[in-house]
């Protein structure tokens, strides 16, 4: 299994869990932490020279083992739910030009809060949106040959698809061959999942594609309550040969998470 830690696109003005800097001295330097591969959080492919950031990338020899789409979301307030027509078609062209930027990377996009809240005054029509949303940006996934993959997260952050079951049970229903589950460990936690059990309730279904790793309370792994050695364990038994994304807290700093990160989870993975 890779490990992997995010990094942000230069467009990108919000924090994000992970580096913000300079790309080369970034890929450089999470190289010489022990880091395999890095997860980029975009906000606009558009307003930053792709074809010359993708080659640093290729140059550092890193893999790139999904795209986030959150920026979307904290820089320009984008949501597939939102009662705003052109927000919402503002978000689908922006998650499709993702999806091509993600192409570039062979690699698959992420869709986390993105995909917005629903209205507790009419339901059905957000659920309509974000489905539609899903089928449009999914298409052009299909398209450039990438699949997207959705995140459950839990109810602090967003009032659906909180547990794997239920994101399992919506996927089920869009029926898009292209569209699996990307899992986190933090939001499982949250949501008093059991870790392995939704692991392998993915993965029985051919639908876990992608992994995100931080303990409770975003912390690095190892200094809260999850079980990590149980969790890649279940992994391994699983066959998932992919790559874990180590979503943390930049705390004190991002460098000194990322540190700490590797150092707790490269032997685990490495045993």
């Amino acid at each position: 299994m890779k490990l992997a830690y995010p990094i942000a696109t230069p467009e990108v003005r919000a924090s994000i869990l992970g580096v913000k800097g300079p790309l080369v001295e970034t890929l450089r330097g999470l190289a010489e932490l022990g880091y395999d591969a890095i997860e980029p959080f975009v906000s606009d492919p558009e307003k930053f020279d792709v074809e010359a950031w993708t080659g640093a990338v290729q140059r550092s020899g890193l893999a790139v083992v999904a795209v986030g789409t959150g920026p979307l979301v904290f820089d320009d307030q984008l949501s597939f739910t939102s009662p705003d027509e052109n927000i919402r078609r503002m978000a689908i062209q922006r998650a499709k030009s993702c999806v091509r930027f993600a192409a570039r990377l062979g690699a698959q996009l992420n869709i986390g809060k993105l995909r917005g809240n629903i209205d507790a005054a009419q339901p059905a029509i957000s659920w309509r949106w974000m489905k539609e949303a899903l089928n449009a940006v999914c298409a052009e996934a299909t398209d450039h040959r990438i699949d997207v993959t959705l995140e459950p997260q839990s109810r602090g952050i967003i009032n659906n698809l909180n547990s794997t079951a239920a994101a399992l049970g919506f996927i089920g229903e869009l029926g898009l061959p292209n569209c699996r589950l990307m899992l986190d460990t933090f939001h499982m936690a949250e949501e008093r999942e059991d870790i392995s059990a939704g692991f392998r309730a993915a993965a029985e279904r051919q639908s876990l594609l992608h992994v995100h790793f931080a303990d409770t309370a975003r912390r690095v792994p190892g200094d809260g309550t999850i079980d990590f050695a149980a969790a890649v364990a279940t992994l391994r038994a699983l066959g998932y040969d992919r790559a874990i994304t180590v979503e943390i807290k930049q705390e004190p700093d991002a460098w000194s998470a990322a540190r700490r990160a590797a150092q707790q989870l490269c032997p685990l993975l490495s045993s």
